[in-house]
């Protein structure tokens, strides 16, 4: 299927304060709000055109669009400078609740060319970013076991009052990027050098083999934590902030029983037209070449032909700023899967075809289901977004998991193939917008957020040793009927 970009940190808006337009103002001139007021009319536009989540803003969050761009406008006409302008198109844009909705100011700061790093990996953007989770180390009732493949996902086992034990993973990051040691451990077997060039191909097949070592890792750390003696697993994703297409083996690895994929809907625009086409082409590939399953691969065809005829469908939604309302739906749903075509593929299958990932996506990985045969119980918090999120609600939907702790962030679904670029004229800002939703089983939509089975009472600012404090008892009573 598509390859879903799902940035570290997206969720988050940037707050780095910069001069937005040029310096050709005075500093004794008055400041003129038309440029930022051009700005919000085109952001706006923008908006009706390519942002998936501007319809339930107003079905499910009942946003009043016109009352906050009327109450925006106003606000921007008594800005008194260029910072107090991007503070209010921030809160406009945070008013949405949505992780992936974000703006990014560009510094007008003049830059001097940096060199090329040297290194290869580094020029692929692997570069090591993760943040702990709970702190079990002070625990005399744990034994941490941080050898081996702990390097890369650190934990051990917690010993609880009941005599259950625990075997503790830590996901940071569902991202191939921040394990550039795994990267340089590839190029390597690849025979790439740090001189030589990497293009797009090139770079996929890096990741992917950097995913591979990934899963199998997590995959050895769960069988190991069993044969220490592990009676269930928890999976610790607090402050995970998300990554990449890596949770996809990660979760279908990790979980006791088979995932079954969330409906997606997508946009009716020229960016998903390309990527649905894409995608086409290796179907008609194998159909063309004779490949088997001809059903399989017809059926594939026509919901693809189909699909496309979807996103090509006019709708406009320009007039919802001004009335409120929608007479058409700018998303095409439940047609595809968040894993393409179909929602479940035993691992391994279809290998012989072009197309085996726009069938079922995970097929582009090499993972093992059903290695893990313990209870599995997820941690998340108010850091867990965007693909981690993903895990938690796949996980939680399909009755494999039980989730602990508070209610995540709420990004959804993210940007598929980098997404639609959108710069805004005057400040140059870039905003990013989602173009694809995720629907849980419930038919809910996956930014909302994922409320936890079992909610644990943490204060706002709890240490990382109190959190885990907190935890135990509620480990101590889902474990007692193990």
């Amino acid at each position: 299927m598509l390859k879903t970009l799902r940035l570290i940190t997206t969720f988050l808006v940037s707050l780095s304060y910069v001069p937005a337009f040029s310096q050709a103002a005075k500093d004794s001139a008055p400041f003129d709000p038309a440029p930022w007021l051009e700005d919000f009319q085109q952001l706006q536009a923008e908006m009706s055109s390519h942002y998936a989540g501007l319809e339930f803003a107003i079905t499910e969050r009942k946003m009043d669009l016109p009352a906050l761009r009327i109450q925006t406008e106003a606000k921007l006409r008594a800005a008194k400078d260029d910072q107090e302008s991007r503070r209010i198109i921030e809160k406009f844009l945070a008013s949405f609740g949505d992780g992936h909705l974000n703006v990014h100011w560009k510094s007008s700061a003049a830059t001097t060319k940096s060199l090329e790093p040297a290194n290869l990996c580094t020029r692929l953007g692997y570069v090591s970013f993760l943040k702990p989770g709970l702190d079990f180390s002070n625990f005399s009732n744990f034994t941490p076991l941080n050898h081996g493949d702990g390097t890369f996902f650190s934990g051990g086992l917690l010993h609880l009052a009941n005599d259950k034990t625990v075997g503790v993973i830590r996901i940071g990051l569902f991202s191939e990027h921040t394990y550039p040691e795994l990267c340089e451990q590839v190029t390597k077997t690849l025979h790439l050098s740090n001189t030589d060039k990497c293009d797009d191909a090139c770079s996929d097949k890096v990741e992917f083999a950097v995913a591979d070592l990934l899963t199998a890792a997590v995959s050895r750390r769960a069988s190991e934590l069993k044969s220490a003696g592990a009676t269930s697993l928890l999976i610790d994703i607090t402050r995970n902030g998300g990554g990449s297409d890596w949770v996809e083996p990660a979760m279908r690895t990790l979980s006791p029983v088979p995932l079954a994929s969330a409906r997606l809907a997508f946009l009716k625009h020229p960016h998903w037209t390309q990527n649905l086409q894409d995608e086409l082409k290796d179907v008609e590939a194998d159909i063309k070449n004779g490949k088997e399953p001809k059903p399989l691969l017809a059926e594939a065809e026509n919901k693809l032909q189909d699909a496309i005829a979807a996103t090509k469908q006019p709708c406009s939604l320009a007039d919802i700023w001004q009335t409120g309302k929608f007479s058409c739906s700018m998303l095409v749903r439940y047609m595809l899967y968040a894993s393409g075509v179909l929602d479940y593929a035993k691992p391994g299958s279809y290998g012989a075809l072009q197309a085996k990932t726009t069938l079922f996506y995970p097929l582009g990985y090499t993972y093992t289901e059903g290695t893990n045969h313990l209870p599995l119980y997820v941690l998340v918090d108010g850091g867990t977004g965007s693909a981690a999120e993903y895990f938690a609600s796949l996980l939680q939907d399909n009755h494999a998991a039980v989730i602990l702790g508070e209610s995540t962030v709420g990004a959804g679904c993210g940007y598929t193939n980098g997404g639609i670029p959108t710069t805004l004229k005057n400040s140059q800002a870039e905003v990013q917008m989602p173009d694809c939703i995720r629907f849980r089983a419930d038919g809910s939509n996956e930014v909302n957020g994922v409320m936890p089975d079992v909610s644990v009472p943490w204060f706002r600012q709890a240490s990382d040793y109190q959190r885990a404090v907190k935890l135990i008892p509620a480990l101590e009573k889902l474990t007692a009927s193990q």
